[in-house]
C-alpha cells in the first residue's frame, strides 16, 4: 500500500541532530517493515533547531520505500506567538498548492495540530474518497487560551473562533481519530459530534528501545562524568525534554535549595535562560542544555527518577505525553504534577508519585521519602518497565496501529 503521513514539527529520518524519533519516524519505520510505501509530508522548517532544512519546497527520496516531501514556510523564533501562527497558515496554503498534482494514497495518517495543514489534508482526502486517521496529541486551539487572563477568555475565544471552526471541520472530515488515551479520544469525538466507532483507536505515544554502539555509550558516560553527573547512589531527579511553557520549574528550583538530592535539567527551549539565571549558585542544580539521544539514555540510567513538572492544564490531565512512556521504557519512576485521569493512571499503576506546584513542601517531602528508602525507587522502576513491556512496547502499539491503517484502507473496520 501507499500510505501518507502528515506530521510537522517532528524529527525526520533526514535530520542529523540526534533527536529522539517521534510519531512520524516511528510509524513510518513500522509501516516500511511491513513492506508499505510511505510518504511523509512535513515542514521544511525544523521546529526544534529553528532553522530551515533546505529553505524551499523539497522532496527527498530517502529509500526505496520512503519519500519525504517538505512544505515551505517562513519559520519562527518562539514556540508561542503570532509568528508561529503565520507560519502554520503558510504551511496550510502551500500544502494545498502541492496537493494539486498529487495522486492520492490508499490511506493517510494526519498529525494534529497544526490545525491548518490537518484541515487542508483531511478536506482533500475526503474529496478524493481516501480514508484518513487523524492523530490528535494536543487540544488546539483551546491550548492557545492558556496565555489569556481568565477575565478575557471570552474575548480570546471570539478572536480564535475561526480556529475552532477549522478544528470541528477537521475532526468531522477524518474517517477515524486516534488519541493517546481514552479520555483524550472522548474529547476529540465530542468535538466531532459522534460516538466512538470501530475505526477509532487509542495510540499511546510510546517509542522503541533505542540501541547505541559501545562507542556512543562510552562517550555519553564520559561526558556525564565530566559534567559532574557521576554513576553513584546519589538521589538524582532529572528532566529531559524541551523547556517550554507547559512546565513549571519554580517548585523544582525551590526544592533543590532544601534538598541534598541532585537535580539535572537536560534540554533547551524558551525557559532555558530564565531557569539558568534563577539557579546560579545552586550547586545541586545542573543544567545541561540540549543533549543527544545517547546522552539522554545514559542520564536516564543514572537517575533515580524522572520528573514531568507540568502546569495544571486540562489537556495534560487527560493525556499521557511521551515523557511517561519514555520513563516506562527506561524503567524509571516518574515524579509529576499531572492530575485527572492521567494522574490517576500513574498512581494506580504505581509507576510514579505526584506532587503539587502550589505546595513546594509536597515535592520536598517526596524527595525526602525516596532518599531515605531506595526500595520505593526500585519498586517504581520495576513496575514502570514491566508495564511498558506488557502493554506499551513499540512493537505492540505500532503493530496495532499499522494493522488498523491496513484495515482502514481496505474498509474492513
Amino acid at each position: 500500500m501507499k500510505i501518507w503521513i502528515l506530521q510537522t514539527g517532528e524529527p525526520l529520518q533526514i535530520d542529523k541532530n540526534g533527536l529522539r524519533p517521534m510519531r512520524a519516524m516511528n510509524l513510518s519505520n513500522a509501516l516500511i517493515e511491513k513492506g508499505h510505501e510511505v510518504v511523509i509530508w512535513s515542514s521544511d522548517f525544523d521546529h526544534f533547531n529553528k532553522i530551515h532544512r533546505f529553505g524551499h519546497q523539497y522532496q527527498v527520496n530517502h529509500s526505496q520505500h520512503l519519500q519525504i516531501k517538505l512544505i515551505p514556510s517562513r519559520g519562527y523564533k518562539s514556540h508561542v506567538g503570532l509568528s508561529r501562527l503565520i507560519d502554520h497558515a503558510q504551511l496550510g496554503i502551500n500544502l494545498r498548492k502541492m496537493l494539486k498534482n498529487e495522486l492520492p494514497p490508499d490511506v493517510a495518517f494526519i498529525g494534529y495540530p497544526p490545525i491548518e495543514t490537518a484541515w487542508v489534508m483531511t478536506s482533500w482526502l475526503k474529496k478524493k474518497q481516501v480514508p484518513s486517521m487523524l492523530d490528535v496529541k494536543d487540544a488546539w486551539p483551546e491550548v492557545l487560551l492558556r496565555a489569556v487572563p481568565k477575565k478575557l477568555r471570552f474575548l480570546g475565544k471570539f478572536l480564535l473562533f475561526p480556529y475552532f471552526v477549522l478544528m470541528r471541520k477537521t475532526f468531522k472530515n477524518a474517517s477515524s481519530i486516534s488519541a493517546p488515551t481514552k479520555e483524550f479520544l472522548k474529547w476529540c469525538l465530542d468535538k466531532a459530534s459522534r460516538e466512538i466507532g470501530g475505526k477509532d483507536t487509542i495510540a499511546p505515544l510510546t517509542s522503541p528501545d533505542q540501541k547505541f554502539s559501545d562507542t556512543e555509550i562510552i562517550e555519553a558516560d564520559t561526558w556525564l562524568d565530566q559534567m559532574g553527573i557521576k554513576d553513584s547512589n546519589l538521589t538524582r531527579i532529572s528532566f529531559i525534554g524541551t523547556m517550554n511553557s507547559a512546565f513549571d520549574f519554580d517548585p523544582i528550583i525551590a526544592a533543590a535549595q532544601e534538598s541534598s538530592a541532585q537535580f539535572v535539567i537536560a534540554g533547551d527551549g524558551p525557559q532555558f535562560k530564565d531557569v539558568k539565571d534563577k539557579t546560579k549558585g545552586i550547586d545541586n542544580f545542573i543544567m545541561l542544555g540540549w543533549i543527544t539521544s545517547a546522552q539522554a539514555k545514559a542520564l536516564s540510567k543514572r537517575s533515580s527518577m524522572l520528573i514531568a513538572p507540568f502546569h495544571d492544564f486540562a489537556d495534560f490531565n487527560m493525556s499521557l505525553t511521551n515523557k511517561f512512556y519514555d520513563a516506562m521504557a527506561n524503567g524509571k519512576g516518574m515524579l509529576t504534577t499531572i492530575s485527572g485521569a492521567a494522574g490517576d493512571f500513574i498512581v494506580e499503576k504505581n509507576i510514579g508519585i505526584k506532587y503539587f506546584n502550589s505546595n513546594v513542601k509536597s515535592l520536598i517531602n517526596v524527595i525526602s521519602r525516596i532518599d531515605s528508602d531506595k526500595n520505593i525507587i526500585d519498586n517504581l522502576s520495576k513496575n514502570a518497565r514491566n508495564l511498558y513491556e506488557s502493554e506499551y512496547s513499540y512493537s505492540k502499539i505500532y503493530g496495532s496501529l499499522v494493522n488498523k491503517l491496513e484495515k482502514l484502507a481496505k474498509n474492513e473496520l
